[in-house]
């Protein structure tokens, strides 16, 4: 039978790395998000300036379309790694605009992804959101920080009892610290690129939880920090 998982944010540097691993072990393959990717099996498109509702109602609807057309059930896995960075405090003229970016991109994709989950993800099925390593007070940037925040308590809200997520489905946090992306690169050129999680590294860790090739207990909030070239994953301790 032919497994089947949906990408939020497929068309970013890292859900675009999912994209293309996905595809090469013979997974059907759905990108969610504002642009295509044309190495998906199928993409559903959901502008940045639609409404929670109106996302969720675009992203159920399409999804649901596309397994009936396939004769399919429903989704092995359901990983969200939209999201987005951008700098404001209190006294930035754009505040609240940039912090509302930073809640739609990070919590809405988050939110919209675990309701999917509800509805489409198999029993036993696994969720991947995604927040930050290290999450503490963010002054310099303080949308990102309650955005991301969310996410954190979303993740511990699922793993609960009578969250709604299907029988033994599994709910898992990704919380990274600077992936090496080419926009990471370009907002940061004078780093140390050593210290950047390789896109590959990451890539493959979330592909062998969703296939169990590396057990993770469900509810984990799992921080990935590369220091010298050398990556870790470990427990992120969060205060929710």
């Amino acid at each position: 039978m032919t497994s089947r998982v949906i990408i939020f944010g497929g068309s970013g540097e890292l859900g675009s790395s999912l994209v293309s691993l996905f595809k090469k072990q013979n997974w059907v393959v759905t990108s969610v998000g504002t642009r295509q990717n044309s190495e998906a099996t199928q993409n559903i498109i959901v502008p940045i300036d639609d409404s929670l509702e109106i996302q969720g109602e675009k992203v159920l609807n399409q999804s649901t379309e596309q397994l009936k057309a396939d004769n399919a059930e429903k989704y092995d896995a359901i990983l969200c790694v939209a999201g987005g960075f951008v700098m404001g405090n209190l006294v930035d003229k754009e505040f609240l605009k940039k912090s509302e970016l930073m809640i739609k991109k990070s919590l809405y994709s988050s939110l919209v992804a675990s309701q999917l989950a509800a509805h489409q993800l198999k029993e036993g099925g696994f969720l991947m959101l995604t927040g930050v390593a290290g999450l503490k007070g963010t002054p310099g940037f303080i949308g990102y920080g309650v955005g991301k925040a969310g996410v954190h308590q979303l993740v511990k809200s699922l793993s609960g009892k009578g969250s709604g997520l299907p029988k033994n489905a599994k709910v898992v946090g990704l919380c990274p610290s600077t992936i090496d992306t080419s926009p990471n690169r370009k907002a940061m050129p004078n780093a140390d690129f050593s210290n950047f999680i390789p896109l590959e590294t990451l890539t493959q860790r979330v592909f062998d939880w969703t296939t169990g090739a590396v057990p993770i207990e469900n509810g984990n909030l799992v921080e990935v920090i590369t220091k010298n070239g050398q990556t870790t994953f470990s427990d992120c301790h969060s205060s929710f």
